[in-house]
């Protein structure tokens, strides 16, 4: 009887327990919720300042609570919240995600429209795409989705666009390099013949320029006087003579040397 009552008692304690647990979640959770919605009021009035010390606050209660419940979908997705608004989008998106595997099909598709916000934030545009395409494949009349869908495929559309026309004068400038250095080598190469052909023309005519010279060198002298001719005629048949006298005393002045022959 003894061990009945005490067994009762155990079940008692145990049942007081986690309705207390639950009790202290749900209102750390009601707490985060208040601050965090303070600060989104705060946030649309223009106080930046007041508005993330809301969200801090926020953070704390729901840090808190995932003590209590740390594998609540719920409390995964308002810390998600929190964080988008603190700009940790890493962290927000790893919250999110946890959340697309819940129950209900409206936390479902708010998981994946928060999630797509986050994405767009992070530049991860095709990805947010798909999260609000899942968003209205669970909820097809969520209107904000479809403008959030809308608008991210116009971005990208002028993003590449932007592209398409960045590489197009990309190309252009490309070919006009190329065709510049290309006139630019045309002229280096055109200017090098020249100066050879310079080079050759000069050549050549120092070389004409000394073969006139030499040939003037070789020329016989012009223009003789009568008087110069025949003085040159006149040593010329002088010099015969003295050389027809030179022969002769020669052929005189030999004999026969001893008489007999050999």
């Amino acid at each position: 009887m003894r061990r009945l009552n005490l067994f009762v008692l155990m079940i008692i304690i145990f049942l007081v327990a986690n309705s207390a647990r639950g009790s202290s979640f749900s209102s750390l959770n009601r707490k985060g919720n208040k601050a965090y919605k303070e600060g989104v009021n705060l946030l649309q009035k223009g106080d930046k300042s007041k508005a993330a010390d809301s969200w801090e606050e926020a953070l704390k209660y729901y840090r808190d609570a995932e003590i209590e419940k740390p594998e609540s979908n719920e409390l995964s997705y308002n810390l998600g919240n929190v964080m988008y608004q603190q700009e940790k989008y890493q962290a927000a998106l790893d919250k999110y995600y946890k959340c697309l595997s819940a129950d209900d099909i409206k936390h479902r598709a708010w998981a994946n429209y928060d999630l797509g916000n986050t994405l767009y934030r992070s530049g991860k545009y095709p990805e947010a795409i798909q999260a609000y395409q899942k968003c209205l494949e669970l909820t097809p009349e969520d209107e904000d989705a479809k403008y959030n869908l809308e608008f991210i495929r116009k971005k990208m559309k002028e993003m590449m666009d932007k592209e398409k026309q960045r590489q197009e004068n990309q190309k252009q400038q490309n070919q006009q390099q190329n065709q510049q250095q290309q006139q630019q080598q045309q002229e280096q190469e055109q200017k090098q013949q020249e100066k050879q052909s310079q080079a050759s023309q000069s050549e050549q005519e120092q070389k004409k320029k000394e073969e006139q010279q030499q040939q003037q060198q070789l020329k016989p002298k012009e223009g003789m006087t009568k008087e110069e001719a025949e003085r040159i005629l006149n040593a010329f048949k002088d010099d015969e003579k003295d050389m027809q006298k030179k022969k002769l005393k020669e052929v005189q002045g030999q004999g026969m040397r001893g008489g007999k022959d050999w």
